[in-house]
């Protein structure tokens, strides 16, 4: 187990109990892995501009279930920023984003589904999208 993983699983072990703690180590590390991607890919934070492990980085956030990597993944896998261009997988991740139901990733797949002639997919996926950015309007923001 990663030492970051070990600490938020004893951190949340104290607070929750250990099933839910476990479960939140792993969002904890997901989410640090997010962030790491995300100031490899624009070179913040300290770390210099580094696509190849933004890509690491990202797909072991979006492994871990994080949609703003998952997302973010897409777009580099179809550019091939930082990694071999893999449309297929671009499309998978874009899909599974929307799934998890990112408002970004609804937005996107409602233009493909214009794009390929289908106005009523591209119409719900536009309510969908509509509805997740309500959640995201009234979920509770970090202090």
């Amino acid at each position: 187990m990663r030492w970051r993983q070990a600490t938020a699983l004893l951190l949340t072990t104290v607070l929750l109990g250990s099933a839910a703690a476990a479960q939140s180590a792993d969002a904890v590390a997901a989410h640090a892995d997010y962030l790491r991607g995300l100031a490899y890919r624009n070179g913040s934070d300290g770390l210099p501009v580094d696509a190849a492990r933004a890509v690491a980085a990202l797909t072991a956030a979006a492994e871990g279930g994080v949609p703003e990597a998952m997302f973010i993944l897409s777009h580099m896998l179809a550019e091939g920023e930082g990694t071999a261009r893999d449309p297929a997988a671009a499309r998978r991740w874009l899909e599974v984003a929307a799934q998890a139901e990112y408002p970004e990733a609804l937005q996107e797949m409602a233009m493909r589904a214009m794009s390929e002639r289908d106005p009523a997919r591209a119409a719900e996926l536009l309510r969908e999208a509509a509805h997740a950015m309500q959640h995201r309007a009234h979920a509770p923001q970090p202090d």
